[in-house]
């Protein structure tokens, strides 16, 4: 039986799936995982945060879960709330980024990190949430109404209503509320998830400014502790505009995080560019996608410091080398100065990027990171 009792992770012992240091939990004992980031190969998810839970030892798989010893908030039940068609979320989405633009927000636009530091000058396609919780608060009630005029069936067959997309909710007056009941000190960078066909399934919102180490610079729009739909982990397609014309020749690069899937759409034109939202999210979709193309993989530098981001980027590599035709596709590496964390940062500052082989790249590996990539080939 694992440890009942839970701790935090932390900057020494980083989560072990995602490998970050902040939000997640294990047991003691480290046999079962609570990843607040990935949910992708999860055994299953906690009943209200959704988050993954991953259990390391499978014997206690089976076992009831109050005798596993989980925490009493993932114990929590939550109705849970279906997301509402595409075309729907695609709607209120767009609207939110007219009636909100980024370019309201000097410091999301020429402000530092902003849009135009990262070469983005197409603001119209991001949006800002007002620091303000009523001007939020204002908003949902302008979009509530949008969302009644265009979509009156689903309304009359959905009593949650709004809710049905995530990050809005309806509070105990039944008023329509956007993301969070506080405050914030400044404006947030709202980031649209699109699909192949540039639709908007979902969006992320970004902090600006400086963060406690303990803070997430990222988080999906979404509000399931308010009784409001879960955004799940969509692929974005930051080259949707011209991805339909399928040319067989050019290659996908994927990366983690739709500003820098933008970002290599805009400054590395030759690749169609997609985003996972995180680095163990979204294996098999990427697989599927990347079937019969080359694949470039452009993932944050910190894998060689990080074992779990590490051991992400190999079962990626080994899906596609099993189920994606990867030995007769090619498959690359990009890589770029350690002094850069992410590939965004390395385009700014004109960086070359590198392309190199799988082969090659192990070949660059210490031996430790090497031993975690050997482990994770040979196992199951």
């Amino acid at each position: 039986m694992g440890d009942s009792r839970y701790k935090r992770v932390s900057r020494i012992l980083p989560c072990l799936i995602c490998g970050k240091p902040d939000w997640c939990s294990r047991t003691f004992d480290e046999s079962i995982s609570f990843c607040a980031r990935i949910t992708d190969g999860a055994d299953r998810l906690s009943r209200k945060e959704r988050w993954g839970v991953f259990y390391h030892n499978r014997a206690l798989f089976n076992q009831p879960r109050k005798r596993v010893g989980e925490p009493k908030n993932h114990l929590k039940k939550s109705e849970d709330i279906p997301l509402a068609p595409l075309e729907i979320r695609d709607f209120i989405y767009n609207s939110l980024l007219r009636l909100s633009p980024a370019s309201r927000f000097e410091s999301l636009t020429t402000g530092l990190r902003g849009l135009c530091e990262r070469s983005l000058t197409n603001y119209g396609d991001y949006g800002g949430l007002p620091c303000s919780a009523d001007d939020r608060k204002y908003l949902a009630a302008r979009l509530r109404l949008l969302f009644n005029q265009n979509f009156p069936s689903f309304v009359r067959e959905n009593h949650k209503g709004l809710a049905h997309i995530p990050g809005f909710w309806t509070d105990k007056q039944g008023e329509a509320c956007l993301w969070q009941t506080r405050d914030s000190k400044q404006p947030l960078l709202i980031i649209p998830y699109r699909n192949p066909a540039g639709m908007i399934q979902a969006c992320q919102i970004r902090f600006t400014g400086t963060l406690k180490p303990n803070k997430k610079r990222y988080l999906w729009l979404s509000l399931p502790k308010m009784n409001s739909a879960g955004s799940g982990t969509p692929l974005h397609f930051a080259s949707w505009k011209t991805f339909e014309q399928s040319d067989p020749k050019k290659p996908l690069l994927i990366t983690e995080g739709a500003l820098k899937a933008d970002v290599t759409t805009r400054l590395l034109p030759k690749f169609y560019s997609l985003a996972i939202s995180g680095v163990g999210c979204s294996h098999e979709l990427v697989v599927n996608i990347s079937r019969g193309k080359p694949l470039y993989l452009a993932f944050d530098n910190d894998y060689q410091d990080n074992p779990a981001v590490l051991r992400q980027i190999t079962r990626l590599l080994k899906l596609r080398l099993k189920n994606g035709d990867g030995e007769q596709t090619v498959t690359k590496i990009l890589t770029w100065s350690r002094d850069d964390k992410g590939i965004d940062d390395a385009l700014a500052k004109n960086q070359k990027i590198s392309e190199m082989t799988i082969p090659n790249w192990f070949s660059t590996l210490d031996e430790n990171c090497r031993e975690t990539v050997r482990k994770v080939w040979t196992g199951d």
